[in-house]
């Protein structure tokens, strides 16, 4: 009997709306098969999805037995001889004479089939016969995707989840509901899910998994053999294993056999083939019942293994030193801290920290000198968000100047003071890569982009950490010309770099193109990146860049799928992007796709983690664009205007031209065109030929109200691969021209609109309609004031008065008076009632 690890009434269905409409079309030709891997909730889904058959006015019938064969004695029920609707979970398990008797039925269009069977598993030949023919549908159950993970542990827990918990727990499940059910409730048990203000927190599992979730892994895992336990448990302790390491080579038809039944998968790391587990939860489960010797056994032979081929790798040296210590042996002092410093530059910090420890410990001493074991503890402190402790640390004279002026940077918020710090190391040591490199940074968290984009080309051992971020200073200030003749003097030494400055360096390369209007760079550049791999951090970077482009080509749902992902991820500590920046990109993918209370909802969420965070400008008014678009999608246009004009005039002041031109654009288009267009001809010359230049162009032709040019910028945009932008020109111009009575030139516009929305799927955004006059406001545009509209979203999602107050840094009054104000304003009288409106 399959296990049931939560009440029915406790986790309610959530995110299987396209399932269910898929499986309701196919009743009416024939019925579906509800197929996935164990656990993702296809029994769940197979009753929803009879009972709204049933509600459909179907006569339904379970066949609980599969043996049995009398199917007939159901179809009396039916009326009038229609169609009946029988559901059978596990629908692989019918035996032979059931199957074709319900082949027989669905066929003469008697019956209609509802099954649930597991991925993999063969049907029986009538059931078979049914798919192949055509007259039911197979309908994939898929793991909850993060997105969908967090619509469910939203309706479970009645509230938000914050983003690093989601991303842990996801990551250990998969998405794999059962999985994420149990861990869950568990959670909510023992304490280790908790309410923390107005969100919910989990801290990581707290020791062997339950016995109930342990019972469902090994129901998934099967029944092993003893070769193929021990290979399982190998790769349980030490992680992925290569191919040809000699243990995996002694169990070659265990590892193939593993591989066949879905235990284990493959992966490519460079050219070697790497075999591990295919699920996060079969670790833990196979350790947990391994005795304590067999175990050392197989961590003393991995090790020996592994140090065997000459631990080449960089992670071999910690994998190996952890794998001795955990079999009990004593190591050197030496080889611990060798290990500890791989970890740290492999951003494990939490295994850096342990192994420093140890080898500290077993040193005597720290060894103060320059950047010694001391500098390694307190980095791998600050990696790990424990600021003060690794000040603590860094002010004991482990003369690291530059990690410690980042940590009093980003951790402690204390700018001017790292600054001080770095200046003073450097009078000293003026050559010294790590000082340049945090001096570049401090001058991006300043605001001092002139300072960083003036800087030239460093010598070979700073290149990797001075040059990414001077790119992106002369990106901002409009210079993608300069960004990418530095970028351009590196090339050929990038291979050299880590993986992570290289990576960066592609990025911004690809930006600057864009910019600049260099396609065979751009496609060069991003060809590169679809070859690198860079850990967290680089994921972070690489999907804001990807999220940006799949934005301007429209495809807002991939965007915001990267941007989840993410978001998931916590790295407060990067010139490139930071967390509430890349929450706001969300925000404004969302908003792009229509999920407008989504929308503003994340909004709320980024200006909360911008209040923990330093304060970098770069990111703070990229956070505030985002904002603006938002307002302007849910219909406060003057204030996504004023929005983007004040980001405009503080980006202008400090020299960053390229947010400035963004911020105006936006305005231009929103908001009052005339005076945006007479801010950016102060900025931007038209005649530059790359991409501020024609953001500035189109805004000056919306000023003008001149079809002919709005008309070429389309063309322009969709030469820059940017289809919504051609469309909204198109549709303006179509305005333009109607307004001057040219009505073949309109009609021809709003055709040229209208292919270019098919490209990509698409429509125009709420202020560009192009049917509109010039004077007439957009239709649709709602009467709340953004503020309202935050308190109301947040309202319809069921939080109260006084979390709303608290998410709002604002009274339980003010919110109280914001709603009665929205109540009058949109003719309602209760909080359910919102989520229609909005």
């Amino acid at each position: 009997m399959p296990i049931t690890p939560y009440a029915g009434a406790a986790w309610p269905l959530t995110a299987r709306e396209t399932e269910l409409t898929d499986v309701a079309a196919a009743v009416e030709r024939g019925g579906a098969l509800l197929v996935g891997e164990p656990g993702t909730g296809k029994s769940r889904l197979l009753a929803a999805a009879m009972q709204a058959a049933r509600h459909a006015g179907h006569t339904t019938v379970w066949l609980h037995d599969p043996r049995a064969t009398d199917l007939d004695r159901h179809f009396g029920e039916a009326d009038g001889g229609g169609r009946t609707v029988v559901g059978a979970d596990d629908v692989h398990l019918l035996v032979p004479g059931a199957a074709e008797r319900l082949y027989t039925l669905v066929r003469a269009g008697r019956a209609a089939l509802l099954g649930a069977a597991p991925s993999g598993m063969p049907l029986p030949d009538g059931v078979s016969r049914l798919w192949v023919e055509g007259r039911v549908e197979r309908i994939p159950v898929e793991p909850f995707d993060p997105a969908a993970a967090e619509a469910l542990l939203r309706a479970r827990l009645g509230g938000r989840i914050a983003r690093p918990s989601l991303d842990g727990l996801w990551s250990l499940t998969l998405g794999n509901a059962q999985f994420l059910c149990e861990i869950v409730e568990s959670a909510l048990a023992e304490g280790g899910l908790r309410l923390d203000g107005d969100t919910w927190q989990w801290h990581g599992p707290a020791g062997e998994p339950s016995d109930r979730l342990a019972e469902m892994v090994r129901l998934r895992l099967g029944p092993l053999a003893d070769d193929e336990a021990e290979l399982a448990a190998m790769i349980a302790l030490a992680g992925p294993l290569e191919a040809g390491l000699a243990p995996v080579e002694d169990l070659i038809h265990a590892a193939e056999s593993l591989n066949r039944r879905g235990v284990v998968v493959t992966e490519r790391d460079g050219k070697r083939l790497r075999l591990r587990l295919a699920h996060p939860l079969y670790a833990p489960v196979l350790t947990a019942g391994l005795p304590d010797l067999t175990a050392r056994r197989l961590r003393l032979r991995l090790a020996e293994a592994i140090e065997a081929t000459g631990a080449r790798r960089t992670d071999d040296g910690p994998r190996t030193v952890a794998l001795r210590l955990a079999a009990g042996d004593e190591l050197p002092p030496h080889r611990l801290l060798a290990a500890a410093d791989a970890a740290l530059r492999r951003r494990d910090f939490a295994l850096a920290e342990r192994l420093g420890r140890l080898g500290l410990a077993a040193q005597g001493d720290r060894d103060h000198g320059g950047g010694g074991p001391g500098a390694l503890l307190a980095r791998a402190l600050a990696g790990q968000g424990r600021h003060g402790e690794a000040e603590e640390e860094f002010a004991r004279g482990t003369g690291d100047e530059a990690a410690r002026a980042l940590n009093l940077a980003w951790g402690l918020h204390r700018v001017p003071e790292a600054a001080t710090l770095v200046e003073t190391a450097a009078a000293r040591r003026p050559d010294d890569p790590e000082l340049l490199g945090a001096r570049t940074v401090l001058q991006l968290l300043r605001d001092d982009t002139g300072g960083a984009a003036g800087t030239g080309l460093p010598g070979p051992d700073a290149a990797a950490l001075v040059v990414p971020p001077v790119a992106l200073a002369r990106i901002e200030r409009g210079d993608a010309a300069g960004a990418l003749a530095l970028l351009r003097q590196v090339r050929d030494r990038m291979d050299g770099w880590d993986a992570e400055h290289r990576l960066a360096a592609r990025l911004l390369t690809s930006r600057a193109a864009f910019h600049a209007g260099r396609t065979a760079e751009l496609s060069a550049a991003l060809d590169g990146i679809r070859h690198d791999s860079a850990g967290s951090r680089g994921e972070i970077r690489g999907a804001v860049v990807r999220a940006r482009t799949y934005r301007s080509a429209g495809r807002y749902d991939e965007a915001v799928a990267l941007l989840r992902r993410a978001c998931a991820r916590d790295d407060r500590a990067d010139w490139f992007t930071t967390p509430a920046w890349t929450l706001s990109q969300l925000a404004g993918a969302l908003a792009e796709a229509g999920e407008h209370t989504e929308a503003v909802r994340t909004v709320v969420e980024a200006r909360a983690v911008e209040r923990q965070s330093v304060a970098y400008p770069l990111a703070v008014d990229g956070a505030a664009l985002e904002h603006a678009l938002v307002l302007a999608y849910t219909g406060d246009l003057a204030g996504a205007a004023r929005r983007a004009r004040e980001v405009a005039s503080r980006a202008a002041a400090a020299g960053r031209l390229q947010q400035a031109v963004t911020a105006l654009h936006l305005a231009g288009r929103v908001g009052d065109a005339a005076a945006s267009a007479a801010d950016l001809a102060r900025l931007v010359r038209e005649d530059d030929g790359g991409y501020p230049a024609l953001l500035a162009t189109h805004v000056r032709a919306l000023a003008r109200r001149d079809g002919d040019a709005l008309d070429t910028v389309a063309d322009r945009f969709a030469s820059f691969g940017a289809p919504p932008l051609a469309a909204e020109a198109s549709a303006q111009a179509a305005r333009a021209h109607q307004a001057a009575g040219r009505r073949r030139r309109g009609r021809a516009a709003r055709v040229r609109c209208a292919e270019l929305l098919a490209a990509y799927d698409g429509e125009l955004p709420p202020w560009a309609p192009a049917s509109a006059s010039w004077t007439e406001p957009a239709p649709g545009m709602a009467r709340l004031t953004a503020r309202e509209r935050e308190v109301a979203s947040l309202a319809a999602s069921r939080l109260s008065n006084q979390e709303i107050a608290d998410r709002l840094v604002v009274s339980v009054r003010t919110v109280e008076n914001h709603l009665h104000r929205v109540y009058g304003k949109l003719g309602v009288t209760a909080r359910t009632e919102l989520a229609h409106h909005l």
